[in-house]
């Protein structure tokens, strides 16, 4: 009793927390959530993307088998979100990665945000695809490598879009991804800075035929995730990318 109470009230203080039209109708989004690999818990990502989802009424499949992201599977949901790298390592860890991520897949993702739906990319989801497909083509940028996590700044370099309506400047301890970014600076939203001035672009959005993309770089650590600025970015994304 004493769990189904604490479990109810979360919940109320999630309602509370969250626009209330999203509590008034069941006709909500539906997310496919792909997490989890060799350096990135996917029990951290369904924690810290979960909570967000929730605050939000969004309902949500979090999958680790890369397989499950399919066009079949993409029909069903509106929103794809990806916390993930794309190497798998069948052969065991001392052996070379290999990238999964095929070209149907590839062509799947890019029909799925053109015929109208919304994929929020988050931390590393720009490393390490396959170089030179529609994977990169809609992103707009490339993996540029990290250093080791430390504490860095987050700044909102545009103010007046939906992705950081309420975001104020923000520190987090997290993997800062040095990013390349291919779009124009009307695209970006966030810079990342350490406090040895290393920086580098850290979210920006496009869209793409009838549909929408945003890419949100921290996210390594459950610190970063959780943060009360990252959850409102992730909501708000949520929101934008599938037009409600």
């Amino acid at each position: 009793m004493r769990l189904i109470t604490s479990v109810l009230v979360a919940v109320a203080s999630l309602a509370a927390q969250g626009p209330a039209d999203v509590f008034q109708s069941a006709k909500r989004p539906h997310a496919l959530v792909l997490v989890g690999d060799r350096y990135h818990s996917a029990v951290i990502a369904r924690e810290g993307i979960g909570k967000a989802l929730l605050a939000e009424n969004i309902p949500a499949t979090f999958v680790e088998n890369v397989a499950e992201l399919n066009a079949q599977n993409l029909r069903d949901h509106q929103i794809l979100i990806i916390l993930r790298d794309g190497m798998n390592w069948p052969n065991g860890y001392d052996k070379p990665a290999v990238k999964w991520m095929t070209d149907a897949q590839q062509q799947a993702i890019w029909d799925f945000v053109n015929n109208g739906g919304g994929f929020l990319a988050l931390h590393n989801a720009q490393g390490i695809y396959p170089p030179g497909g529609l994977y990169y083509k809609l992103f707009g940028g490339d993996y540029g490598g990290h250093p080791k996590p430390y504490t860095f700044a987050v700044r909102v370099e545009n103010r007046s879009h939906p992705i950081t309506a309420g975001v104020e400047d923000f520190e987090v301890f997290d993997e800062q991804h040095t990013v390349k970014y291919y779009l124009d600076r009307e695209h970006l939203l966030l810079r990342a800075i350490a406090r040895d001035n290393l920086e580098s672009q850290a979210g920006w959005w496009r869209e793409q035929g009838k549909g929408r993309f945003a890419y949100l770089a921290p996210g390594h650590t459950l610190e970063s995730l959780t943060h009360p600025m990252m959850q409102q970015l992730i909501r708000n994304a949520c929101r934008w990318v599938s037009h409600n």
